[in-house]
Parts: structure tokens; sequence; C-alpha cells
């Protein structure tokens, strides 16, 4: 009986142990950055996770997730809402005009990011299908995409790296008024997701920082008699379109269906003189 205790005692010792690795003290500046910009925080808890120092809290009830720097610098804070009454009005209008209406709200996730645009992700449920919908404050549908089990928002983190300036002003140049929501790096490519006259669009360039393409969701009802009639007239006029998407590249502009007929699936691109290409 006492080998017992004494294994048991071990074991618990050992688990509660393992279970404080998880907290760690923070830098300095860390914790005044954090203290400064959430005075009234509660049951704060910081963890590490690659170069970032995480404090999990709760402010005005509600459950918080800063990500600051050992510097002190404040990247983004993750606030789960918990009634879409939370939501910004144009958020909420969106929704409830959108074809998730009547789905399901599983859960709400604010994401503030340094000087860059506040996103609002709500995961929607419909029978076997889950999706996250992430909307501007402004209320645009921004993406949608398969809703992940681990809600690990790191990839919203603002890219420590500035946005090249020739890339900035090729934005802004070409697409005057918008605002930048997301800039990732990948596989020599910069993708930069950005809205522009109320749409959300994605801006790609190569590694050398030349414009690749633009593109972006568009209805059926936007798209050019012209390309509307090649496709009706084609070999493909009795599929089901799914998705259309607007390319512009430096040599063209066309349009990329995705279409559907049963099983098969099958994508064409138009462009906007009506050849298919």
């Amino acid at each position: 009986m006492n080998l017992y205790a004494l294994f048991f005692g071990l074991a618990l010792f050992g688990f509660c142990s393992c279970d404080n690795d998880d907290s760690v003290t923070p830098d300095p500046q860390a914790r005044q950055a954090f203290e400064s910009k959430y005075p009234n925080a509660t049951q704060v808890e910081w963890e590490k996770k690659n170069n970032y120092l995480i404090a999990e809290f709760i402010d005005n009830q509600l459950d918080g997730k800063a990500w600051f720097d050992a510097t002190g610098r404040w990247y983004m804070t993750e606030t789960e809402l918990t009634h879409t009454s939370q939501l910004p009005e144009a958020v909420q209008k969106a929704l409830a005009n959108s074809e998730y209406a009547q789905w399901y709200i599983d859960d709400i996730d604010r994401l503030e990011r340094n000087e860059t645009e506040t996103i609002y992700v709500i995961e929607v449920k419909k029978d076997k299908q889950e999706y996250d919908l992430y909307y501007s404050a402004d209320g645009i549908l921004v993406k949608v995409q398969a809703d992940l089990t681990d809600d690990d928002y790191e990839n919203y983190l603002p890219d420590a790296s500035e946005l090249p300036a020739s890339l900035r002003q090729f934005i802004q140049n070409k697409y005057p008024n918008s605002r930048i929501i997301e800039t990732e790096t990948e596989h020599n490519r910069t993708e930069v997701d950005i809205i522009h006259e109320n749409r959300s669009k994605e801006v790609i360039f190569d590694a050398s920082g030349d414009w690749l393409n633009t593109h972006y969701d568009v209805r059926q009802n936007e798209v050019e008699t012209a390309v509307m009639n090649a496709l009706k007239t084609s070999a493909y006029a009795d599929y089901i379109i799914d998705d259309i998407e607007r390319y512009e590249t430096p040599d063209q502009t066309y349009y990329l269906f995705e279409l559907e007929k049963g099983a098969k699936e099958i994508k064409i691109k138009i462009d906007l003189s009506g050849k298919l290409i």
C-alpha cells in the first residue's frame, strides 16, 4: 500500500511538473506591453510558441489570446466572442444575407492584428459540412475554407518582414484605395489578399516581384455576355457552374469556370472574346 502511495505521489508530481512546463515567465518588455494594452485582464497565463510569447487571459468577460515578441511588440489578439450581437453590424447583415444564414454557428473569433485589418472568423456547420467564414469589419466575405480542427490562427499573424515597397506601390497604383488583409510568401511566390471595390482579391507576385496575376470570385451575372455565350455553345453547356473566378494577368483577362456534371468535375478557361484557352 505504501509502495502504491509512493508511486501515485511521484506520478502526480511528474504530471504537475509536466503541466507547468507549458507556462513561461515572459520577458519584462512583453509583460509590460501586455499590461499596458490590457490593464484589466485577469487569469493571465503565458506560453511560448516559436518566437512568440502568448498571453491567455480574460478581459471584459471574454477569452483572449495575445501574441507578442520578446521586445514587447504586439502582433495579434484573438478574442472568442460569445454571440453574433458582438459582431459589427455590417458582418451581421452580410451573414444574414449569405447562403450560410441558416447554418449552425459553432464559434466566433475576432482577430485584431498590428497594422493589418481586423478579421472575424465564424465557424458554421450543416450536416457533415463545416466551414470557417472570414469577414472584414465592413462585412466583406474575404475567404471560406474548410474548418480546421485546430483553431490556431498563427498563419494570420502579421508578417514580421514588411511587404516590399515596390509590391505595395504596385498594388496601390493598380488597385487604388485597396486594403491589405494578409501577405504570405511560399514556393517563391508572394500572395497578397486585398479588399478592393468591396471585393476580396488575391494578388500574386513571383520571386522577382513581378506581377503574375490577380484573381477573385465573381457571380454569373457579372460575366460578360460573350463569355457566357461561349460556355452555352460549348461541349460543357449541360454542366452545372460550381464556381467562377476572374483572372487578370499582364497578357490577358479570362474566367476560370469550375463545372460539374454528376460525378464529373472539370475546369475551363474562357477569355473576354469568348475563346476557350
